[in-house]
């Protein structure tokens, strides 16, 4: 009942978003943990209804934005106005088939021939069962694993339990699912119990109109920037934009879907969001909508979950789901009347719906047993020593300095000199959110070190904020915190920042609203981080770090130490922290 790894693929291939069967992920938490494939009891699948159609074209990874407006055009116009339904994505991006994937080319042809030319959308219910199949023959080459010990879960499902039971503080919640597809259900809520050692699941609402995370796709379309991977940015854009300017915008969305009682309802009639959307927004200001788009989705999910809690009487929410990686949203609910705590795990989108289909699986065989909360986000792959030692001993040292023993208290000072140093120690944190084993790092008093990080190292965009590390003790004096100190570990809420200490924080909190995304770090979640943050605040009186992902823009966090070197030497990072040494560029 206990979660001890996960990790996401695109780790190991090096491609965000990697859409692909997971076998590097899987083959890694095996190795890592000393487990056989034969001593596997479940694999579970998150989504009984499923389509290999976006694997197979690498909807996630390939498509640029002219593929996505080729998709609307080509696929979702005449489907929707021309009535044609029996459209293939398929064929219509057939120079975009990728069947060199595992498990290889024979066996994706063989299965191309059952749908391929048909509609191949995951809308068309009759290709459930393909679906399923190709999943558990995938499994049965990979690992050798019998199909009647493949179970899929409901999408909603696993959201809901992996949101209450990673939680370590909560016995009872509200746990709210949305997103935007998933069983063809795109929000639910329910009321969770821990009751006599068992899980208590009780169903409140549930329906398949929300539109908030396909709005935001299509928004990011419509701005030009990549769906799927870029609504962090209109996201980031949302407070520039006053609300004289973005009031018109609002209005507007106000006219596509409101609350009425525990459930969204239509207002406007449209035949497709997409070209609706197009139309409306034509000739408006980017930072316009993106500001309206926030206010709406405020609006939207407040009043929701204000009829929620008055209808449950339960105030301690569990959000998962695309839509709650909107920070502000999160910290607009914390702020709701009697809400005692907005609890979002890491990383709610789907990227975590691996451990969610576990957890969902241990109630279902285990008679609902409670299973153990998540203590850690590091369950990832782990530094290893001696690889470590190799790269140590082919450096050279015309080029490097190498620091060994105590690196906490040098690498405190170097920072408190406004150096940017990346870390990369024991086990990788799970999800999108740096927190602190695979981080850069610099000195968040020092308005400049934005632009130098910015262009220097990331080559990140201007208007996006930084994120702050920042140890326990001192955290309620920086921000405004709403409910158990839990609630601030994974970078999943949004906190105000008191303006006494807004000049400490400078470089790590949003430059127009003063918000901060924080990461709270214990000496039990993460001592050897703890103590370097401490130093830090020893020498400068300020106890945080800016903190931001070790990567380069547009790619995976680091995973290994190979990965580590590579962005160490491709960019201006001034040092880094691989295992136990410390790394200066001469």
């Amino acid at each position: 009942g206990e979660i001890v790894g996960c990790c996401s693929e695109e780790r190991f291939s090096r491609i965000k978003n990697d859409e692909r069967y997971p076998k590097n992920s899987i083959d890694c938490l095996l190795k890592t943990h000393n487990i056989k494939a034969n001593e596997i009891d479940y694999v579970c699948f998150i989504s009984k209804v499923w389509t290999p159609t976006y694997a197979l074209v690498r909807h996630y990874t390939s498509f640029t934005i002219e593929d996505y407006l080729k998709e609307q055009n080509k696929i979702w116009y005449p489907r929707l106005y021309k009535k044609k339904k029996n459209i293939s994505i398929l064929k219509i991006f057939e120079n975009k088939i990728d069947t060199k994937q595992f498990p290889g080319k024979k066996f994706w042809e063989k299965n191309l021939k059952k749908f391929f030319g048909k509609n191949d959308h995951t809308s068309n219910k009759q290709i459930e069962k393909i679906g399923r199949d190709i999943r558990k023959e995938v499994i049965k080459i990979h690992l050798g694993i019998n199909a009647k010990n493949v179970r899929f879960i409901d999408h909603s499902s696993g959201h809901i339990y992996y949101s209450f039971l990673s939680s370590n503080n909560l016995k009872k919640g509200l746990a709210i699912s949305v997103d935007a597809f998933g069983d063809f259900i795109n929000y639910k809520a329910a009321i969770l119990k821990k009751i006599n050692k068992k899980v208590v699941f009780k169903e409140i609402t549930k329906g398949s109109n929300f539109i908030i995370a396909r709005l935001y796709r299509y928004v990011t379309l419509i701005l030009g920037l990549k769906p799927n991977e870029h609504e962090y940015k209109v996201m980031g854009m949302a407070p520039y934009s006053k609300e004289i300017y973005f009031k018109k915008i609002l209005d507007k969305f106000l006219n596509l879907q409101d609350v009425k009682g525990l459930n969204f309802i239509n207002v406007g009639e449209y035949k497709d969001l997409y070209f609706h959307i197009k139309k409306i927004l034509d000739g408006q200001r980017f930072d316009a909508i993106s500001g309206g788009l926030q206010a709406y989705t405020e609006y939207l999910m407040s009043k929701w979950v204000k009829n929620l809690l008055k209808k449950t009487r339960t105030y301690d929410l569990c959000l998962s789901g695309g839509v709650a990686m909107n920070v502000k949203n999160n910290l607009c609910l914390s702020e709701l009347t009697k809400v005692k705590n907005v609890f979002v795990p890491p990383s709610p989108d789907d990227s975590s719906q691996a451990m969610g289909a576990c957890y969902a699986q241990f109630l279902e065989t285990n008679e609902r047993k409670i299973p153990k909360p998540l203590t850690s986000p590091y369950l990832g792959y782990c530094i290893n020593d001696e690889k470590v030692d190799k790269i140590i001993k082919n450096l050279k040292t015309k080029d490097y300095k190498l620091i060994d023993g105590s690196i906490n208290k040098v690498t405190a000072k170097l920072l408190a000199k406004n150096m940017v140093i990346a870390r990369c120690v024991g086990s990788a944190e799970f999800g999108a959110r740096s927190l602190g084993n695979r981080s850069i790092l610099s000195n968040p008093s020092n308005h400049d070190i934005k632009k130098i990080i910015n262009e220097k190292i990331k080559n990140r965009d201007f208007w996006m904020p930084f994120a702050s590390s920042v140890i326990d003790i001192y955290s309620k004096k920086y921000f405004e915190l709403n409910g158990n100190l839990e609630n601030y570990f994974y970078m999943t809420n949004c906190v105000q920042t008191k303006p006494k200490f807004r000049k400490k924080l400078e470089a790590a909190i949003h430059p127009y609203d003063f918000t901060c995304r924080p990461q709270v770090v214990t000496k039990k979640n993460n001592a050897d981080y703890y103590e370097l943050i401490k130093d830090f605040g020893e020498i400068t009186s300020t106890f945080a770090l800016l903190n931001t992902s070790f990567n380069l823009h547009g790619f995976p966090l680091v995973n290994n130490e190979k990965d580590a070197m590579t962005v160490f030497k491709k960019t201006k990072l001034d040092g880094l922290i691989l295992g136990k040494y410390l790394i200066l560029k001469k």
